[in-house]
């Protein structure tokens, strides 16, 4: 038994296709062993990234096929070069033309000559979809960077696509905005208007607390013999952040 997956591009207004057939995969069973059903991880893994670059390499010709005019006056933007953008997503890394086209001459000032235009790379500043970055995040909040990034490589097409280093860099990245965003809150909350004096440090701008129990390893064990340890942190507007560590029990 053969199966064979193919790829078409169909126009969505008269749902005529408009490029030929496209053999994505076939996938064989010679002896229709009831063992072998469905497709294998590693199928599953081709097919997924196979389909992706399809998808992907089709959706971003169309678009730039209008990015080659002008905004302003509709004149067509001569072609430069073309360079190669690589897009990480969930389904595995997909290579991109990216082509670099000259400024119109209508934007052209005596202080602004003519520059480069990169379309594709500026709509793709982080070169990453917000699906990976989504799970990436995810499960590291889960289980250490290490494993996380093993365990997505086993169900997805990721084999090249990310690392540990990787997820450990954007889980700093959300730790910083989400800092952020807080200082933020607590700059928009409404002053005190007590009668009395307030105390108030000038150069603290957040504190956070967080807590954890650690379980004893014996099953056996008192539960009195967890731990509860208290982690804070400070930061400061002059100087770096501290971190003090607490524990209810020795």
């Amino acid at each position: 038994m053969r199966l064979i997956i193919e790829a078409r591009l169909v126009d969505g207004d008269s749902d005529t296709v408009e490029e030929g057939d496209g053999v994505l995969a076939v996938v064989e069973r010679p002896d229709c062993s009831i063992a072998e059903l469905g497709l294998s991880l590693a199928e599953g893994r081709s097919l997924l990234a196979k389909v992706q670059i399809e998808l992907v390499s089709k959706q971003v010709r169309r678009w730039l096929a209008g990015q080659t005019h002008c905004e302003s006056c509709g004149a067509a933007l001569r072609h430069k070069d073309s360079r190669s953008t690589v897009l990480r997503t969930v389904y595995g890394k997909v290579t991109l033309k990216s082509p670099r086209l000259w400024s119109c001459a209508c934007q052209e000032t005596a202080q602004t000559k003519q520059r480069v235009i990169h379309p594709l790379s500026k709509a793709l500043a982080r070169r990453v979809t917000p699906e990976l970055e989504y799970l990436q995040a995810k499960w590291a909040a889960h289980l250490p960077y290490r494993q996380a990034t093993n365990m997505l490589k086993e169900v997805l097409p990721l084999d090249n696509g990310i690392s540990s280093s990787g997820i450990r860099d954007r889980i700093l990245d959300l730790g910083k905005q989400l800092d952020a965003e807080i200082e933020r809150d607590i700059a928009q909350l409404p002053q005190s208007a007590a009668d009395g004096q307030v105390r108030e440090c000038s150069h603290v701008a957040a504190v956070s607390v967080d807590s954890a129990w650690l379980r004893n390893c014996d099953p056996g064990a008192d539960p009195g013999r967890h731990v509860n340890i208290v982690a804070g942190r400070a930061t400061f507007t002059d100087g770096p952040q501290n971190c003090m560590p607490m524990c209810t029990r020795k």
